[in-house]
């Protein structure tokens, strides 16, 4: 596997290098003990090959708003218990 120049986006210091959601996720994950970490994401290849691959390609755009986050937390979850994936 060759060498892969960093994309465009990541010279420009005024770019946000996360999604805030992802970024907060990605803290809480760091606050686990590490026999709940997945042994999988330690290897250095594989952690190389997702950041890689998670580079924006041509006419991608950072998504920086999700539609999603506008719907209530309380919505998501009664319509999961409704369609009988979750119970209370």
């Amino acid at each position: 596997m060759g060498c892969t120049a960093a994309p465009p986006y990541l010279a420009r210091p005024d770019a946000p290098f996360g999604h805030p959601a992802v970024l907060v996720n990605s803290d809480m994950e760091d606050t686990l003990p590490n026999e709940l970490r997945n042994d999988f994401y330690k290897n250095p290849r594989i952690a190389s090959g997702l950041a890689r691959a998670s580079w924006l390609g041509e006419k991608e755009i950072q998504v920086l708003h999700r539609e999603s986050d506008n719907i209530p937390r309380e919505k998501i979850f009664s319509a999961l218990h409704n369609a009988g994936f979750i119970r209370r």
